[in-house]
């Protein structure tokens, strides 16, 4: 066990915008900071962090808590291995006596388990084989003619599959079972059942998921003679999904997290380059056309994305195809162009790491200019029907985007360049508009979603009914939280109880937490409460947005509300049942009675409980 000591210290020095920071790009709305729930598939933001509170909330799926809840039901981690995990993050030192028995990686089924020390012992194989043997000798000068330093090959654990079916003997010498070696994907199997190495005179990049543990690889064939294919990736298994897996995010985290921004890029020695060269936050997808849950990975983690594909026809036209898809996200999007006919890696090759750097920083533009220029490929602009369908197509780009002065800009440009009226041009964009305008309100009531641009509010997606002294309860509960004067005050009160249950039960746990602290922690009185029901309950009264500093008149008002009207309610919603009897009994008399006490009854309640 973790004394309590150091966990209040890991929980004082832990700012948990910090940590959820590092998996979900936060920004400030409010009080609060808002972003895509990591728990669920949204488009509008609905996740929400309190600073001062050092609480979490999402207003969609319910889950919430303080920073070691969150690690909890990311990673999937026990409460000591979760504040073991905030403590790394934090660069707070723990003894190592408590991380003996904690280990702080996602908690996995035993298949799941085994894969992925299957791979990481593979790549260890992998990497020796380049880096020590003379099998791998010519696919380590190889990457030395490409510019690569050891540093750079050690760090991305870079390695060489020879021809020799050298895992299958490696993995049945550590004892690994044949069935769990079928799933793993490292091997192709023949009609006789036997396993030979799928991956064979290749150079080995080992592909990484989010949490840093080897999910599969992607393989350079390294003679160019061969007939095979460049790149041979790992199939799908139980840990690798080609989908939603991001090439380096789990080594670019905290740089993507630190610039708020990615720079996609189309190649795995495209990122790598990048790195030598110093710039730590590049990824890549996995050799195939970017998918939208990989976009819904990278809006997890930051604001921005730099599309920086290939300078060749084909890569004009991935970047094209990647701002469409991202055009549906809340990114903001810029593009780096490459010289014609060159991509990130050979440029470096060329210039130099730090031409290239410079390069990266200079050569960024918006996806307006990139497509005023990509409209232009195999058109004659000199004819008046490419040139009138070219024109069409940039404004049509042009009118989605929502800042009338960037709209402007690129609308002086096309007269400029073509010597038309601004006027005309004018009208024929806000034509678009208005049909963009339509579309997006079409779908909105079909489908109950907004459009790209809507404002970072939280949704709610189902709201529960709270009665008048459910309500009283709530405020009263957070009021008194937050301040000790006025929790003295209801301690003083003779005879107070809360009506409902979970809120009285809430209570009685303050009172022991209150009675060993001298002041309220709301993420310490979180890990305070066991039963999952009422650390909910904590966090929906923490989280209330209430500007207003409290009074202790207002206290009062919902003391009253409790003792004296709640009752009554109570009264009025008996006599209700009793008057519905009465009348199926036909009793005039007694229907008669009850309903003056009703009568009675709910005077008293306008009177605010006093007879």
């Amino acid at each position: 066990m973790i004394p309590e000591e150091v966990i209040e210290q890991v929980r004082n020095e832990t700012n948990i915008a910090d940590i959820i920071g590092q998996f979900v790009a936060l920004r400030k709305s409010g009080s609060n900071l808002m972003g895509l729930c990591p728990f669920h598939d949204e488009n509008s933001p609905s996740f929400s962090v309190n600073e001062d509170r050092q609480l979490f909330k999402c207003f969609g799926c319910g889950k919430g808590g303080n920073v070691f809840t969150f690690m909890m039901e990311l990673e999937n981690l026990t409460y000591p291995e979760a504040i073991l995990k905030v403590a790394d993050m934090s660069g707070i030192e723990i003894s190592d006596q408590y991380k003996q028995n904690n280990s702080q990686k996602p908690k996995m089924n035993s298949t799941e388990t085994k894969l992925i020390e299957m791979h990481e012992k593979s790549a260890e194989v992998y990497h020796h084989i380049l880096m020590n043997t003379e099998l791998g000798q010519k696919a380590l000068d190889y990457l030395h003619d490409r510019g690569l330093t050891d540093d750079t090959i050690k760090y991305y654990q870079i390695g060489f599959a020879p021809n020799d079916n050298v895992i299958n003997r490696f993995l049945v010498e550590q004892k690994f079972e044949y069935q769990d070696m079928r799933k793993s994907g490292l091997f192709l199997e023949d009609d006789e059942g036997k396993l030979r190495d799928r991956f064979f005179n290749r150079i080995m990049f080992p592909i990484k998921n989010e949490f840093g543990s080897i999910i599969g690889f992607s393989g350079r064939v390294l003679n160019k003679e061969d007939s095979t294919a460049k790149y041979l990736n790992s199939p799908e298994t139980d840990i690798f999904n080609k989908r939603d897996v991001l090439f380096n995010l789990s080594n670019a985290k905290a740089a993507i997290r630190k610039k708020d921004a990615v720079i996609l890029f189309e190649g795995f020695m495209d990122v790598i380059s990048a790195y030598q060269s110093g710039i730590e936050n590049g990824i890549a997808s996995m050799g195939t056309s970017l998918t939208n849950d990989q976009i819904k990975v990278i809006n997890r983690h930051c604001n921005s994305v730099y599309v920086c594909y290939d300078g060749d026809a084909a890569g004009q036209n991935a970047i094209n195809r990647a701002l469409s898809l991202l055009g549906n996200s809340s990114l903001t999007l810029r593009v780096i162009q490459m010289p014609e006919g060159i991509d990130p890696d050979e440029y470096r090759k060329q210039f130099g790491e730090e031409k290239f750097a410079d390069y990266m920083s200079k050569s960024i533009e918006s996806p307006i200019s990139f497509k005023m220029r990509y409209y232009k490929l195999n058109r004659n602009l000199d004819n008046e029907t490419d040139k009138f369908s070219y024109i069409q197509d940039v404004l049509k780009e042009v009118a989605k985007v929502d800042q009338p002065i960037e709209r402007d800009l690129y609308i002086n440009q096309l007269a400029d360049q073509f010597n038309l009226n601004k006027n005309d041009l004018t009208m024929t964009m806000n034509s678009f508009i208005q049909k963009n305008d339509a579309v997006n309100r079409v779908n909105y009531a079909r489908n109950g979603k907004n459009d790209n641009n809507a404002q970072m509010i939280a949704p709610i997606q189902s709201v529960r009914y709270r009665s008048k002294v459910e309500m009283a309860e709530l405020y009263l509960l957070n009021r008194i939280l937050m301040s000790q004067e006025l929790w003295q005050r209801l301690m003083s009160v003779d005879g107070f109880a809360f009506v409902d249950v979970d809120y009285q039960l809430l209570y009685n746990l303050a009172q022991e937490y209150m009675a060993t602290h001298d002041e309220y922690n709301s993420a310490e009185f979180q890990d305070f409460i066991k039963e999952e029901k009422l650390r909910k309950l904590l966090i929906d009264i923490e989280m209330l947005q209430i500007n207003d500093s409290p009074s202790v008149d207002e206290v009062d008002d919902y003391v009253n509300i409790i003792m004296n009207e709640a009752p009554i309610d109570s009264q009025l919603k008996q006599k209700q049942i009793e008057l519905n009897e009465a009348k199926q009994l036909g009793d005039i008399d007694r229907q008669t009675e009850i309903a003056m006490e009703i009568i009675q009854l709910q005077k008293q309640k306008n009177l605010g409980g006093r007879a």
